[in-house]
């Protein structure tokens, strides 16, 4: 059941990247694919999050993601 969200063991891994957009490049070159549309967003009390996932070249579910804080 390969590439199933909802088989047993790990649902996805995490990684904190410098860049989603050529992250997700990266990933989509090696032979993986986007699941979905990067997003951005504000979270009080933590900054701003940029994310995406994707199925990397094996069919794992992978989250890129980038934490930021607003200038001020």
């Amino acid at each position: 059941m390969a590439g199933s969200g909802d088989r047993l063991g790990f649902g996805h891994i995490a990684f904190a990247v410098d860049d989603v957009r050529a992250a997700l490049q990266r990933v989509i070159d090696a032979g993986g694919s986007a699941l979905g549309d990067v997003a951005e967003a504000h979270v009080e009390g933590a900054g701003d999050l940029t994310l995406v996932y994707a199925r990397d070249p094996e069919d794992n579910i992978i989250e890129l993601q980038k934490w930021g804080r607003r200038p001020g």
